[in-house]
């Protein structure tokens, strides 16, 4: 089975039914285009093709940065909606000189994450974070966006916690989100466009969060999987497979085919 497409293409979905809140006039269309080529899938049970426009893996690509929102926002909507309250927290750190940011100051923060949850490991179950830095010239301003299962906690508190466990940032934002669309956009924000960063820290952007995970889940949801399998149009098989696959083996039957509900 290839999977590497699918992803991209359920990306790409949500984008265009317009459930993400991304504008879908955003979503590109499946022209010609070197970084960003074009495979042909076909369904494991009735032969439907279907055209994938693949990711180029620059983490700068905005074509890139929309498919991986899409993407993540379907595969975590049917979860987050069954939490009895949602809750977001933001943390930052003082800005990093140009030449200090590394991946290592990634490293940090989410070691520095790890920390505050043994503090609060009560009140915070378990959820998903992303890890955003941008850069407008004053340094690189690293933080994370947060949502998580469990309790309310003071912002005061997590200021404290925060300020003690990383030798001095205390700027933290901690609410409730009754809405979960709103929360995964917020959650997500980050991948709705290019980085908020100067054309000439592009390569730094690129080389301190290549091959990092875009969306962390911790807690009890650290084995999560993000998964979205996309429907063939004519039979419901969710298997696809290049025609090299398919000439190697026999059609699956329909009791093989994973069908939706």
């Amino acid at each position: 089975m290839y999977g590497g497409g699918i992803g991209d293409l359920a990306g790409d979905q949500q984008i265009a039914n317009g459930s993400t809140g991304i504008n879908p006039s955003a979503r590109p269309d499946l022209a010609p285009d070197p970084r960003h080529p074009i495979l042909t899938l076909y369904c494991g049970h009735c032969g439907h093709p279907l055209k994938v426009q693949l990711s180029c893996g620059s983490r700068v690509c905005p074509h890139c940065r929309r498919k991986w929102f899409g993407y993540h926002f379907n595969a975590l909507y049917k979860l987050v909606k069954t939490w009895p309250v949602i809750h977001s927290m933001t943390l930052t750190v003082r800005n990093i000189p140009d030449a200090e940011f590394g991946r290592y100051c990634v490293k940090e923060i989410r070691a520095n994450f790890s920390r505050l949850r043994a503090v609060f490991k009560k009140q915070i179950a378990g959820g998903f974070y992303v890890v955003q830095a941008t850069n407008k010239g004053k340094g690189w301003h690293l933080h994370l966006h947060i949502i998580f299962n469990g309790e309310f906690i003071k912002q005061e508190k997590i200021s404290a916690a925060w300020e003690k466990i990383t030798g001095g940032s205390y700027i933290v934002d901690v609410r409730d989100v009754k809405n979960p669309k709103k929360a995964l956009q917020y959650l997500l924000a980050d991948f709705s466009g290019a980085p908020r960063i100067r054309p000439e820290d592009c390569d730094t952007y690129d080389a301190v969060f290549k091959g990092s995970r875009l969306v962390q889940p911790f807690g009890e949801y650290r084995a999560y999987k993000f998964k979205v399998p996309f429907k063939c149009p004519e039979c419901g098989c969710t298997y696809w497979a290049t025609i090299e696959e398919l000439l190697g083996e026999k059609r699956r039957s329909h009791t093989e085919c994973r069908e939706g509900p």
